[in-house]
């Protein structure tokens, strides 16, 4: 058991000519890490490879997420030179190709996988060899604290600049996890991903040191972390919401509007008939604001003055508000306003809004309007479109103007249903206000501010297309919406401070 192990020729060519893992030592350690070794650097990719497949997006399976990380950290551990790097960035590749495209269902051409799946698996391969680097510099002490460090970096460096939003958090991989996504009101998206990054980075440790005994105590500080933010989280749902609760209804469009372009007039003016006669039944069954899904119909410049005047007269004498998400063609489906007019009970125009973040390659003109909260009879509201809900800005933003309900048109594919309905629930968390998502094509839901579900509708189930919930209306006050982003922030501090201790020993005679 505490001799050296014995490799033949194939063993090492099999390890692709790399050491084991780092830290053992003679003795009965040495026994534990030789029982980890039995899992070839090449076999720590592959498992890499399938845990990170398996989690996020459609089937995804949250538990993964905690022990994603792991094996691509313990391979860095044992391999050594470029050759190596090169293996892991295939072994990324194909992972996070496969994650994406569990997404890939009509009308989405599988080719997209690739298209994103490329920059999302250079990022994370630069990551991990910025942090082995730094790692084997400095130790697993500073280790244990950097992984999650640069993790939440990166994360918040991506959905707050980049055009890709939130679409890599770890927080998303958690939307079955209703505790500890409470943690979010706490500190945004950051709090699920130091958590989950945090478990990731102590297991590669213990799993590689020759001693893992000496890591109790850091474990113990984790694992009472994770066990805190649960039973907060466990908490914090059982409280009833204050405040007025109001009934809402999303109305959702059978018109397709894809690649195969705009549907034929009459088409077009059955769909549109469709959606007003839904509007109305909505209205007699109580609600007090009515929402249609993204690009519900097709108007053109031509006829959408008309187009108005049928809706505000509609409001009006049906005493609700309606939000008229539709699509004025420039250039066809190439180029379009993608654009809701929040149409009031009066008879008035609140507001029209224009998405702000079109997905890439999508033909929308992007708005650039500050975000607005209306001040209606019913509550203080707010609107966006879709992808925008990606973004946490413009939830803070809305958060921070006041808005009890968020209402956000939709329209997805069967490829993201209904994960993409439960990542929008995570700004309502963040901001402490409801959120009503009518979708095309997936699950339409209304959820409060803490993200508990109050209603849903698929697409693919027999029924009226319409949604009826009743939601409560009053913003519950959350420290993210006072504090912000601090932890990213403090996360890029502490890998600056990591990176000028490197440089700083380098230096040194």
């Amino acid at each position: 058991m505490g001799g050296r192990p014995s490799y033949t020729r194939r063993d090492i060519m099999r390890s692709m000519d790399n050491p084991p893992l780092q830290g053992a030592s003679p003795g009965a350690g040495q026994a534990r890490v030789a029982s980890m070794n039995r899992l070839t650097p090449r076999q720590w990719l592959l498992l890499g490879i399938a845990f990170t497949a398996l989690v996020g997006m459609r089937w995804n399976v949250g538990w993964l997420a905690w022990v994603m990380p792991v094996p691509f950290l313990l391979y860095l551990r044992s391999t050594h030179g470029w050759r190596a790097r090169l293996w892991l960035l295939a072994a990324l590749q194909l992972g996070v190709f496969l994650q994406i495209l569990k997404m890939i269902t009509e009308p989405i051409p599988w080719p997209m996988a690739a298209l994103f799946s490329v920059p999302l698996a250079l990022g994370s391969w630069l990551a991990y060899l910025a942090f082995e680097g730094l790692r084997r510099r400095l130790g697993d002490g500073w280790g244990l604290l950097l992984f999650p460090a640069l993790v939440i970096t990166l994360e918040w460096l991506g959905w707050r600049w980049s055009e890709f939003g939130s679409w890599g958090a770890l927080a998303n991989t958690q939307v079955d996890n209703l505790p500890l996504l409470q943690t979010t009101a706490l500190v945004g998206l950051a709090g699920p991903a130091l958590l989950l990054s945090l478990v990731a980075a102590w297991l590669a440790v213990v799993i590689a040191d020759a001693r893992p005994s000496r890591w109790w105590r850091s474990g113990l500080a984790i694992a009472l972390m994770v066990l805190l933010a649960h039973i907060w989280g466990s908490y914090r749902l059982h409280q009833p919401l204050p405040g007025p609760q109001v009934t809402v209804a999303g109305v959702v469009s059978d018109l397709a509007l894809g690649a195969e372009g705009i549907p034929p007039v009459e088409t077009l003016r059955a769909g549109t008939d469709e959606l007003f006669a839904r509007t109305r039944q909505a209205a007699q069954r109580g609600a007090r604001l009515v929402v249609w899904n993204e690009g519900a119909t097709v108007v053109h410049a031509a006829g959408e003055s008309a187009f108005l005047r049928r809706g505000t007269g509609l409001a009006q004498r049906l005493g609700v508000d309606i939000v008229m998400a539709y699509i004025v063609p420039l250039e066809g489906m190439a180029k379009f306003e993608n654009k809701y007019v929040w149409v009031t009970s009066e008879g008035g125009i609140a507001e029209t809004y224009f998405k702000h973040h079109p997905v890439p390659g999508e033909g929308s003109i992007k708005g650039s309007a500050p975000l607005r909260v209306l001040d209606r009879p019913y509550a203080r509201v707010a609107g966006a479109i879709c992808y925008d809900y990606d973004f946490p800005a413009l939830g803070l933003r809305h958060a921070r103007l006041g808005a009890g309900l968020v209402v956000v048109p939709s329209s997805d594919w069967r490829g993201i249903d209904p994960y993409h309905t439960q990542m929008a629930s995570i700004r309502g968390i963040e901001g402490g206000f409801s959120v009503l998502r009518p979708v095309r094509w997936a699950t339409s839901g209304a959820f409060d501010a803490y993200g508990r579900s109050r209603a849903s509708l698929s697409h693919f189930e027999a029924n009226d297309r319409i949604l009826l919930a009743t939601l409560p209306v009053e913003r519950v006050p959350t420290l993210y919406v006072r504090t912000g982003d601090w932890l990213p922030v403090l996360a890029l501090l502490f890998v600056l401070l990591a990176v000028a201790r490197v440089w700083h020993g380098a230096l040194r005679p």
